[in-house]
């Protein structure tokens, strides 16, 4: 996708409308360096007011120290529009110098965290993009920046939570939100198309689901169904769930139980190759023997979204 060069400097990613620009896009950057009195109003003007309004109050906690500097703020914006140029390794090396020397400033962790993303490791992003909302919250761009790691890992609920941030914050007018809105909007489109259940409903499942994997990882057998059925009770369009109850009754022996679960996983997408594979293996064993550990291929809740058979986005 093609950004939009800022109007100003026509360097930096036009990423947010400024009505002093006749609502042109303009980069974070120049939005900082012309914003004034006339610009009450915007969303980005308040949040910086908030954001100074918590420079200088009294911090609850001796460690609770928000660190300001100009110019550390602008070799990271520097450094960043290096890496957006494909110069990722010398945009680390100015990073890692300043964090050496500024460890705690907000910008700096932001910086890194930023690259991180680029270099593809999406972890060590979001832990960096966190820590730099913890120092401040309102920082709009280090939210969006955590929404787009999440959606590369396809963890789509922190995704949405981190998206909804985003659009809380944001000016509607603004790139960014837009952006973060129209990502919501067709993941909610695509589970009702998918689904035919709500985004709220999905991520309820979503969560049994988990709870269910983490205890069947631990072979807990039966509360594992337990929480599968509860996923399927608020999902019932989810092969997933049904192949990891066929799992769990293959390793308690109960054959015809496991091989039912296996069937509704095969009902609902007839070329869903765990269930399948896992299937066959069961069909070989006598009732009451168990499915050996070593063959027991579970199955991961976005599994299908990787193999391209459903797309939420």
């Amino acid at each position: 996708m093609n950004r939009i060069k800022c109007v100003i400097c026509n360097i930096g990613n036009g990423r947010r409308r400024c009505e002093k620009h006749s609502d042109k896009e303009i980069c974070p950057q120049c939005c900082a360096e012309t914003r004034d009195k006339e610009c009450t109003g915007c969303s980005h003007y308040e949040n910086a007011r908030q954001y100074d309004s918590l420079k200088t109050s009294k911090p609850k906690k001796k460690d609770f120290i928000i660190e300001i500097n100009e110019k550390v703020e602008e070799a990271v914006n520097d450094a960043l529009v290096r890496a957006e140029k494909g110069d990722i390794a010398g945009a680390e090396r100015t990073l890692e110098s300043l964090m050496a020397d500024y460890p705690s400033n907000y910008m700096v962790i932001y910086g890194i965290g930023v690259v991180h993303a680029l270099r593809g490791d999406h972890d060590k992003a979001i832990d960096c993009l966190d820590r730099a909302i913890r120092i401040f919250p309102y920082f709009m761009e280090a939210h969006f920046n955590k929404a787009v790691a999440y959606q590369k890992k396809l963890d789509i609920k922190n995704a949405v939570l981190s998206y909804n941030e985003v659009i809380e914050l944001g000016d509607p007018k603004d790139f960014t939100v837009r952006q973060a809105r129209q990502f919501v909007e067709n993941i909610e489109a695509g589970i009702r198309t998918s689904y035919h259940i709500s985004m709220k409903q999905f991520f309820e499942a979503q969560d049994e689901f988990e709870a269910g994997f983490s205890l069947m990882e631990n072979r807990k057998w039966e509360n594992a169904i337990i929480r599968f059925n509860r996923a399927v009770k608020l999902n019932p369009d989810h092969p997933q769930s049904y192949g990891n109850i066929g799992l769990c009754y293959a390793q308690m022996g109960r054959k015809q139980e496991a091989l039912n679960a296996f069937d509704k996983a095969l009902q609902i997408d007839p070329n869903y190759e765990p269930a399948i594979l896992n299937r066959a293996f069961t069909e070989r064993l006598d009732e009451g023997e168990p499915l050996t550990h070593e063959k027991l291929e579970s199955i991961d809740y976005y599994r299908d979204y990787s193999r391209g058979k459903k797309h939420l986005f």
